[in-house]
């Protein structure tokens, strides 16, 4: 598995960590469609996977662009542009353009947390799953950054097994939060927020130096074909 792959799961991972604010009130407030440790597992179990198949199916859609610029010959372009824009993003979130964005982000937010109110209502394992496809779309910073590096890809499905992978890394926590009913610590989750800038521009650099090793690697089969090209001249 290369190291982009590895990185869709450690963003899924510490991602986790700081979406207990958005996702981690629903996941504790999950209905259990009967009694008993097994239906409370299975429903668990349902409402995670149906985020994971959100995440892959959005993954799809980023491979199936990435697929259609690298056609066009701009692929390793496209992971040094994004890579640029992920930094430039976190160097200026805090200005107007990042509160114009965050503050679209927060109605669409309130639009797919009413879809949840009817689906709490119903107390069945197809509600749960729902609700997990739901909680797939929620906004979230990590999720966007699974997404560029899905895009990256290039290929339709490599991508939604990116995304795979990166709600792969959120299983863990996210599940165990479901039956313990407990937060992280503040500090914890202050700590992770502040490593948040540092993850995204890491998968900026990774990106970056993705794009331009295989850029320098295209220049150097090039060359390499010319030479095969020319004549044999006989040394002087």
């Amino acid at each position: 598995m290369s190291i982009l792959f590895w990185s869709a799961l450690s963003l899924g991972f510490l991602g986790s960590f700081h979406c207990v604010g958005m996702c981690g009130p629903i996941a504790l407030a999950l209905p259990t469609p009967n009694k008993g440790n097994g239906s409370l597992l299975l429903g668990r179990f349902l409402y995670n996977l149906g985020r994971i198949i959100t995440y892959s199916l959005l993954g799809f859609i980023a491979g199936l662009i990435g697929n259609t610029i690298s056609f066009i010959g701009l692929q390793n372009n496209l992971s040094i542009v994004i890579g640029i824009l992920i930094i430039i993003f976190v160097l200026f979130s805090h200005d107007s353009l990042g509160k114009f964005f965050n503050a679209r982000l927060v109605k669409f937010s309130l639009i797919i947390k009413r879809q949840f109110r009817k689906l709490f209502k119903r107390h069945s394992y197809s509600s749960l799953f729902l609700i997990g496809l739901t909680n797939g779309f929620l906004p979230c910073g990590f999720v966007y950054l699974a997404i560029a590096g899905a895009i990256v890809t290039a290929k339709p499905l490599n991508a939604a097994l990116y995304m795979a992978l990166f709600g792969a890394g959120t299983f863990p926590f996210m599940f165990i939060l479901s039956f313990t009913g407990s937060f992280i610590s503040n500090n914890a989750r202050t700590w992770v927020n502040r490593l948040s800038p540092i993850i995204a521009i890491s998968l900026a650099l990774l990106l970056i130096q993705r794009g331009t090793s295989q850029q320098l690697e295209q220049h150097k089969n090039c060359g390499l074909e010319k030479i095969e090209m020319m004549p044999l001249q006989k040394c002087k």
